[in-house]
């Protein structure tokens, strides 16, 4: 792997995300076996997105990174935009910094490979938000981009340990999106789907389907975007 502007080659970077097909993305950018590169996947759960971001820190990484896709809270924001955010807003109200040198470093190099992120806020929410009524007072009370489920907790865990921190997300849900009910319960702790539950879901609630496929679709757009880092990955994986 190219390390990135600043990057000590020796020094591991541990990656979080609440998703199998979000760490299959990483796992796809790495050689085999790369040492720099740690991934944990905390199945959309913030506090085992905190267990296994302490791990992590306790294993002697470096760094953390937040790696996922998001719901958009602004409404400006389509499914597919990279956000590269510059702090996260904990579920208590805290804020979380990036690490400014780490974050510039990936921005820079997302911008000359004509992959232009978005800079703000992302809200750390220990729930999916599914209504854009509940999107839209997050966002007019927090001024944030995005919600997602784990960079709170990466972001806390990274402050305990003095450690660089960063949130890397793609938006599938817009803000003016509804989503199913299911995907309160549509991932198993270790972040593949729980298509049983699913299933069952939709058959309880079939006016939910629409809504589903949509949300697959946008899904798929919001880690196709994520694949586009490979290009950056040096960057990405330590750009401080």
């Amino acid at each position: 792997m190219d390390p990135g502007p600043g990057t000590t080659a020796s020094l591991a970077i541990g990656v979080v995300t609440g998703l199998a097909s979000e760490a299959a993305v990483v796992a796809a950018m790495l050689d085999e076996n790369d040492p720099t590169v740690r991934v944990v996947c905390a199945g959309a759960s913030t506090e085992r997105a905190a267990v296994l971001a302490r791990r992590l820190v306790d294993q002697g990484v470096g760094a953390l990174l937040s790696f996922g896709i998001a719901g958009a809270l602004d409404p400006e924001i389509d499914c597919g935009e990279l956000i590269v955010a510059e702090w996260v807003k904990g579920a208590e109200g805290e804020t979380f910094p990036c690490h400014p040198g780490w974050r510039e470093s990936l921005a820079r190099r997302l911008g000359e490979a004509a992959l232009h992120p978005r800079g703000g806020g992302l809200l750390a929410s220990t729930r999916t938000l599914l209504e854009p009524a509940d999107k839209a007072a997050a966002y007019r009370d927090s001024g944030c981009l995005a919600t997602d489920m784990e960079s709170g907790a990466v972001g806390a865990i990274a402050a305990e340990g003095g450690l660089p921190f960063l949130a890397v997300r793609a938006v599938a849900d817009r803000a003016c999106d509804s989503l199913p009910v299911l995907v309160e319960t549509a991932v198993k702790p270790d972040g593949r789907p729980a298509v049983g539950r699913a299933l069952a879901a939709l058959a309880r609630r079939p006016a939910d389907i629409p809504a589903t496929l949509r949300l697959a679709r946008q899904s798929e757009l919001a880690l196709a975007r994520l694949r586009m880092l490979e290009a950056v990955k040096g960057a990405l994986f330590g750009g401080f």
